[in-house]
């Protein structure tokens, strides 16, 4: 099933390999450069550990894009999903933490199906859908609490203490936030090699073909928008753990930056080219020259401009890559 896909929607894996490969020269040589002027702090173990700590959130909301990008369409609503979902969390708690997380991961799942249906049934524009879903979750967010950050539950109890411990725990050594984007990153790496995870490739790389071949392709690109919001909901468990509260508002930075990591890490805008590996690389190329710029004292009205100018050259370099 997998040499057929690839040989019918021409996926080249080598290409993929090499696309990682330059990627990750691009890494060690920002690393080079922070450790440089850093003095060597830059590769101490404590700032590598805080510096995966920090991205967390991101690592996952990353890999929630990465799915919506590789079927050739675009999720502007996953930062509004961690959202809602914060606040649920929170507000509910008084059912029980594992009700309230339940029911904000079923919250966010159905969200993510309207987008699916919308974008793969009405063939609206992925990018107008969840522009259009980020605003209705937000507002629904903001209805939610009244607008502003949630402490208490609904009873005016206190958000549980196993859970505003969790993200500054650790297993083995290993801070509790990074072993949940290990789990998540192993699982995706493993689903993408399923037939379900080459129909997602072969979906975003010719979706006429792969729906005349009679894969599931309906199927399959409503249950990626599904599976994106279930991922951004745990997002939502490490943002609630890290700041102790739920946040209506939160997640704003979110898309652009997960579109950002992707997108460096070699995903093309058009679908079908794009791996796990590339988008975690992709994301520490950024996370690197975030602490490069603070390093260089650039001023933090410039730096989203050099975050665009580099999102720019990946897209160019990608829309290169595929016309070749």
């Amino acid at each position: 099933m997998k040499a057929l896909i690839q040989n019918a929607f021409k996926i080249d894996p080598g290409s993929d390999k090499r696309d990682l490969a330059k990627t990750v020269l691009i890494l060690l040589g920002l690393m080079v450069m922070a450790t440089i002027l850093s003095k060597g702090i830059f590769l101490d173990l404590n700032n590598i550990i805080n510096l995966l700590n920090q991205n967390a959130i991101l690592i996952l909301v990353a890999l929630a894009q990465f799915l919506i990008i590789l079927t050739g369409g675009i999720d502007l609503s996953v930062g509004a999903i961690t959202a809602i979902s914060s606040v649920v969390i929170v507000l509910f708690q008084d059912l029980g933490l594992g009700t309230a997380i339940g029911l904000a991961v079923l919250i966010s799942m159905l969200l993510g199906m309207v987008s699916g249906v919308l974008v793969t049934y009405r063939k609206l524009p992925s990018f107008v859908v969840t522009l259009a879903m980020m605003q209705i979750i937000y507002s629904l967010s903001k209805v939610l609490c009244g607008g502003a950050a949630v402490y208490n539950t609904l009873g005016g109890g206190e958000i549980n203490e196993k859970l505003l411990g969790f993200f500054g725990g650790s297993f083995l050594g290993i801070p509790n936030p990074i072993l949940v984007c290990i789990a998540v990153v192993i699982l995706i790496s493993l689903f993408m090699r399923t037939s379900y995870g080459h129909f997602i490739y072969a979906i975003g790389g010719n979706y006429n073909t792969a729906y005349f071949s009679g894969l599931p392709v309906r199927y399959v690109k409503v249950s990626v928008y599904i599976l994106s919001a279930l991922i951004s909901s745990i997002a939502a468990i490490l943002f609630v753990s890290r700041v102790g509260m739920g946040d209506p508002n939160t997640g704003q930075w979110l898309p652009l930056d997960s579109i950002a990591a992707v997108t460096i890490g070699g995903a093309s805008f058009s679908g079908g080219v794009g791996t796990v590996a590339g988008t975690i690389v992709g994301l520490f190329i950024l996370s690197v020259l975030n602490n490069i710029m603070s390093l260089l004292n650039v001023p933090p009205t410039i730096q989203p401009a050099i975050k665009g100018a580099v999102i720019l050259i990946a897209v160019y370099l990608n829309s290169r890559k595929k016309q070749s």
